[in-house]
């Protein structure tokens, strides 16, 4: 991380001349031109960026984390006229894709508090406001809670998913701020997860819901078990600045679901798995490892068995499956059931999982853990 992937995607990685982050790269270290360039990716990397400021693990975050939120609110915000952030432009910065995404609105709400937490400037929070008061205006849900998935609105399924990163985005504005309006704002979300996403009888996490947010008809059960670690990640932060008692019970049911039917006969962890516990979809991506990794090591801190033993097979096999068969730097994103690589080009958005998982293990090691 220190040597090779924040360097590699700060150069390479990045256009100067416009300010902003490349979508992804080559196996061979090079731009892809003719990809859309999506705002999620904007956002992610600042976060990434913003993260390597505070941790002194890159000379150049700072002044890279500058650059590219101004960049950011130039090319994506209000781009078309329309309040919100547009999905995706090209490398001249003409809009592409206009959808009001709430996936990626997520993460630009995450790219702020990292930017406040990096820079100080506590000003940038206003446009926090400004994006949420627009989601509360135009994308509320009418029916069963949350927010649509965008604007114009589509057909499909509603998801957990996008829930889980505005979650995510909004505890660590609170934790930037110190602005309870942003604690209360997550509250109502865990509500929202408890009495919607949770399957409790099932001890699960379901992906997709109609329109109502009651479990898809459509589509079926299907549990994505790194979400369910991710999920327990973010729970056991939610739990610190709360107290909230329910969390210790929800966590151990996501956790031993994961742990126990989450994983293939390599040891990785697969994309999806139906509640009984067979597998719905065999291939294996990188992020799973990682954030099963952050989930272990918190829940060392709450005294959970066999998690450090956990910590150190996942980050072994993360870095043989992923790491070591990729240029320096870089990454395979996706891996079929039968190991082969599925993924034709480098995508930057996996560096936003990495490098959380990079400093939850930073942090651990400094905080004295065995």
């Amino acid at each position: 991380m220190h040597k090779q992937a924040l360097l590699l995607w700060a150069t390479s990685g990045f256009d100067a001349g416009a300010g902003r982050f490349e979508e992804g790269l080559t196996f061979a270290g090079e731009r892809l031109p003719d990809l859309p360039i999506r705002l999620l990716v904007q956002a992610r990397q600042i976060d990434v960026y913003a993260l390597a400021e505070r941790r002194q693990w890159y000379a150049g975050a700072g002044a890279l984390v500058e650059r590219a939120f101004a960049s950011m609110r130039r090319d994506y915000f209000r781009r078309d006229g329309r309040d919100g952030w547009v999905f995706s432009i090209t490398r001249d910065g003409t809009v592409v894709d206009s959808t009001r995404d709430l996936y990626a609105h997520a993460f630009v709400l995450l790219a702020i508090a990292a930017y406040v937490l990096a820079t100080g400037k506590q000003e940038e929070l206003a446009l926090a406001h400004e994006t949420l008061a627009f989601l509360d205006r135009d994308m509320t849900a009418p029916l069963g809670g949350g927010y649509i998935e965008a604007l114009p609105v589509r057909h499909g399924p509603r998801r957990q998913n996008p829930h889980m990163h505005l979650f995510e985005a909004l505890l660590a504005l609170w934790e930037c701020s110190g602005d309870r309006f942003f604690l209360e704002r997550a509250e109502v979300l865990f509500e929202l997860f408890v009495s919607r996403f949770f399957q409790a009888g099932q001890g699960v996490l379901l992906e997709f819901y109609d329109e109502a947010l009651m479990p898809s008809a459509d589509i079926g059960a299907i549990v994505e078990p790194g979400h369910h670690f991710e999920w327990c990640w973010l729970l056991r932060r939610y739990e610190k600045e709360t107290g909230d008692r329910r969390v210790g019970a929800i966590v151990d049911k996501l956790y031993e679901h994961a742990s126990r039917s989450g994983f293939d006969r390599d040891r990785l962890i697969v994309d999806e798995v139906r509640p009984d516990g067979t597998i719905a979809k065999g291939s294996r991506r990188l992020w799973p490892m990682t954030e099963a990794i952050k989930c272990n090591l918190a829940e060392v801190a709450h005294g959970r068995a066999g998690c450090l033993e956990n910590v150190l097979a996942l980050t072994e096999s993360l870095s043989s499956h992923f790491l070591t068969p990729a240029p320096r730097g870089g990454w395979l994103d996706r891996l079929g059931q039968d190991g082969s690589r599925r993924s034709d080009f480098m995508p930057a958005t996996s560096l936003y999982h990495l490098i959380g998982s990079v400093d939850e293990l930073s942090e651990f090691c400094a905080a004295g853990q065995p």
